[in-house]
């Protein structure tokens, strides 16, 4: 048989299987695995590692980053005072559970625009925070038709729900009794005590329960409106898990917020800016708008920072010249290590067929029948053998890469002789 096939990039996995400098974790041509060569060095390897693999590491971490946040933003507790999904001692998971115990269905809300998907003329609204509220959201909160119950807004007014009744800075550390013809106050009976109170107007037909002055101040108010019932209770910490078990003030908490069958626990927030309960409600909650505007201003921070820093294209010459020998052995080596045999056949075979047409005349876009009628007319080998040689399976080992490589050097001196 003749010399090897000449060509560099066509032969290059022939002679590095053939080649006794191989690489490390080449393959014998007996299909027998060669002993490792030392290890190159380490940096090199582990820099072309994070080159091929960056992106992929950047969406998982990007993936991740997304998963923890929105776990962090539908946990199942929070840390707000008075949140029905708080169970410190400030929160009131104590009271939405007994609520949700006795048929009452709690939804909590965050907006106005809530509020008015899921208040109705059959359902009660608690307003935690008033403070939070302008007189417009005030007066909207009414607009819904649910009665309302208010509670801790001590240093605000109560004009927008319509009572006639002023928050005031009287109170008791002491328990304090109902005293007044309220139903669910006197089922309370007395509560534990009332930081800031509540007096009727002149004129007013607000009932005031638990008195804590003598100038008719009291701990919680209810008058009507309409069909509407607003009841306000001064001190909010009576809903609140360290105390609703105390004397009378879970039976008030129940009473006030159990008369529907629906209760929209209104937590306000200081980033809603509606008006009206007849906004349409957000896909995104409020904060998770805010997180990803955050991360996409984070992002375009960081694109001009980078874009900044590539600056324009620059051409480099080569600092060394590399021999075509050192080139073919390297990519030799690759294929090895890679255990690509199918590929470092498939180099093979268009580099034979590309001397194989040349040899005989043909163009070089000569598509496969061409080639192969050629063949059969140069060699006399019949078509389907020079087929199966040129364009058949290719080999699963290093056994059968070097059964066709021979094959093919046979082949191209069999045209070249004749």
């Amino acid at each position: 048989m003749s010399a090897p096939v000449t060509d560099p990039a066509a032969s290059a996995p022939a002679r590095a299987d053939t080649d006794g400098a191989a690489g490390p974790e080449g393959l014998s041509p007996d299909g027998a695995a060669r002993p490792a060569a030392g290890p190159g060095p380490a940096r090199p390897r582990r820099a072309g590692w994070w080159r091929r693999h960056r992106l992929a590491v950047v969406v998982v971490v990007a993936f991740l980053l997304l998963a923890v946040l929105a776990w962090a933003l539908s946990a199942r507790t929070s840390t707000r005072p008075l949140a029905p999904d708080n169970p410190a001692p400030d929160g009131a998971r104590a009271a939405a559970q007994l609520l949700s115990d006795q048929g009452v269905r709690v939804q909590e809300a965050t907006t106005l625009a809530e509020v008015g998907a899921l208040a109705g003329t059959d359902s009660t609204v608690l307003i935690t925070d008033p403070s939070l509220l302008r007189d417009d959201q005030r007066t909207a909160l009414l607009s819904t038709g649910a009665d309302l119950v208010v509670v801790g807004a001590t240093f605000s007014n109560l004009d927008a729900f319509d009572g006639d009744v002023t928050p005031g800075g009287a109170g008791s550390a002491e328990p304090v009794t109902a005293r007044c013809a309220d139903p669910d106050a006197a089922a309370a009976g007395e509560i534990s005590f009332s930081r800031g109170s509540v007096s009727a107007d002149p004129g007013s037909d607000a009932v005031v329960c638990f008195p804590v002055g003598d100038d008719g101040a009291g701990a919680y108010a209810v008058w009507e409106r309409g069909e509407q019932t607003v009841r306000y209770l001064a001190d909010a910490r009576l809903l609140s898990n360290a105390h609703l078990a105390e004397d009378g003030n879970a039976a008030l908490t129940l009473r006030a917020l159990g008369h529907h069958p629906d209760l929209v626990w209104y937590l306000p927030s200081p980033l809603d800016l509606g008006t009206s309960v007849d906004e349409p409600v957000p896909a995104l909650p409020v904060r998770l708008q805010l997180v990803l505007a955050a991360l996409a201003a984070a992002a375009v921070l960081l694109a001009l920072a980078q874009g900044r820093a590539l600056g324009p294209v620059v051409t480099e010459v080569m600092p060394v010249v590399v021999r075509a020998a050192e080139t073919t052995r390297g990519r030799g080596r690759l294929y090895r290590r890679s255990r690509a045999h199918g590929h470092a056949a498939a180099a093979l075979r268009a580099g034979t067929a590309a001397r194989l047409a040349r040899a005989l005349g043909l163009a070089h876009s000569a598509d496969a029948d061409t080639l192969l009628d050629a063949l059969t007319r140069a060699t006399g080998h019949p078509a389907e053998l020079l087929r199966a040689l040129l364009y058949g399976p290719p080999p699963t080992d290093d056994a059968g890469l070097l059964a066709l490589t021979a094959a093919l050097d046979t082949l191209e001196s069999e045209v070249h002789r004749s």
